[in-house]
């Protein structure tokens, strides 16, 4: 979905919608986005929620895995001129907090999509892996009773 800020001018727009599918994310299903956008003379506030549930493989057995997640979203935008005035109201070194984080509206139009793809792919697990036991323990059951290797064996009698 696309905001185009000239239909909001100054008040509150409330949204609900569903994507269908996103680059790089594997979707089983649609995603359900909710939230409010506020228009505060060209910074506009965007605070939602998004659920989905995605197809991911397990990093161990490799059998594929469902995966539901549920977040909350927020993100800031400056119109054209109040962008170019942050931009230029920056130091070459200076501490920025999480606050002063700002992204341009571009032709007039917020991309919800993208702002709701962004965060979805930083909350997925970078190692995903079949809960609470993965299966695949083949290689740790093949060599968990064979004793201790003989060659480390002499090692142990110069402890002793």
């Amino acid at each position: 979905m696309k905001l185009e800020i000239k239909n909001f001018q100054n008040q509150v727009m409330k949204f609900d919608f569903y994507i269908n599918n996103m680059d790089d994310v594997e979707l089983l299903g649609k995603v359900h986005v909710i939230g409010t956008a506020v228009n505060n003379n060209g910074k506009i506030e965007i605070n939602g929620h998004y659920s989905v549930r995605l197809r991911m493989q397990c990093v161990r057995c490799l059998k594929e895995l469902e995966l539901g997640l549920e977040n909350d979203f927020t993100g800031t935008f400056l119109d054209e001129i109040q962008y170019t005035q942050y931009l230029k109201s920056l130091n070459t070194e200076c501490v920025i907090d999480k606050n002063e984080i700002y992204d341009p509206v571009e032709n007039g139009i917020i991309d919800l999509a993208n702002l709701v793809r962004e965060y979805i792919i930083l909350d997925m697990p970078p190692y995903p892996q079949c809960e609470p036991d993965c299966e695949d323990s083949s290689e740790i059951k093949k060599h968990s009773d064979n004793g201790i290797d003989p060659r480390w064996q002499q090692l142990l009698q110069i402890k002793n």
